[in-house]
């Protein structure tokens, strides 16, 4: 039998440090059921049917820094992700959901290091789905690679899609694989500097393939936020709400205290009809983002009031 130790050391070697390898930024050496009807498809998307203003939920991507008490480099982001695999047992998990729901919070987006396929098994998903109940968090998105694996967790927890990177998978590929899951991805956007381009990547977007729009990212590359929203329209399909101090480089900040125009995009985000979740994303390298959560989350939930 495979023992844990072995799949973890064979993690895949793809996170946020090859996207920012690929976005260029000279700051950083390296970085980032069956099918369902229409109906079920929209579903999917509109956040559970409740208030605009109830649908933001917390990435526990942002917790990257935990295992190392609040202090990395984002071009270490996968050494990040392994000690996160590793020291994530049933007890952090339990309070990592805690603390998310003290916050405020009612929805979460399960990074990958957190239910990774290498160490989680139907079992292990089960105990973390209860742990996520007894937290009054439902589980929302997944921030990850597509893969077959991420799919079977996904599949596990009751997740309805991926959102992140592609891998070495083709369009064609991944949509084939997203129908047999039941389950739908969304490419979260990085070094593109256009809708066209992020577009591109997903083969112009299908019924299983859309769009994460990462509000920072789109500010790094210098691209305005609610431009892009609108070109994209129906495939954005997912949203990481987040702020960052300057173009050309991809340190967070408080929302609304950033280039992003998170606020513009928010905007944008109503404008074009979107119904899904707002998944609030920070990963300072230098505080922990808890101190900041619930201002964070009820920044978001009075744009979408207002």
């Amino acid at each position: 039998m495979t023992s844990r130790s072995d799949r973890l050391a064979r993690a895949p070697l793809f996170g946020r440090r090859d996207f920012a390898r690929l976005a260029g930024l000279g700051v950083l050496s390296a970085l980032s059921p069956p099918a369902l009807s229409p109906a079920a498809r929209r579903g999917r998307n509109e956040g559970g049917g409740g208030k605009a203003s109830t649908r933001v939920a917390f990435n526990t991507a942002n917790l990257v820094a935990r295992v190392s008490g609040y202090r990395f480099e984002l071009a270490h982001w996968m050494d990040q992700h392994r000690k996160t695999i590793a020291a994530t047992d049933a007890a952090a998990w339990r309070a990592i959901c805690r603390e998310v729901t003290d916050a405020g919070f009612t929805a979460v987006e399960i990074w990958e290091a957190h239910a990774s396929p290498e160490a989680l098994t139907e079992p292990r998903a089960a105990e973390w789905k209860g742990i996520l109940g007894e937290s009054g968090l439902q589980p929302i998105a997944y921030a990850g690679r597509l893969r077959r694996e991420t799919l079977e967790v996904c599949r596990w927890l009751g997740i309805p899609h991926v959102d992140g990177g592609l891998g070495e998978l083709a369009p064609d590929a991944a949509t084939a694989l997203c129908r047999e899951f039941g389950i739908g991805f969304n490419i979260e956007n990085h070094p593109e500097k256009s809708a066209g381009e992020i577009l591109g990547k997903i083969g112009g977007g299908n019924e299983w393939l859309g769009v994460c729009v990462d509000t920072g990212w789109l500010g790094t590359q210098g691209v305005p936020g609610p431009q892009a929203i609108r070109e994209l329209g129906s495939f954005v399909r997912h949203t990481h709400i987040k702020d960052v101090e300057a173009k050309g480089g991809h340190a967070t900040c408080l929302l609304g205290e950033g280039i992003a125009d998170a606020a513009g995009c928010i905007e944008a985000l109503k404008a074009i009809g979107y119904a899904g979740w707002y998944s609030w994303e920070d990963e300072p390298e230098d505080r922990n983002p808890m101190d900041s959560a619930e201002r964070n989350r009820r920044w978001i939930e009075e744009r979408l009031r207002g």
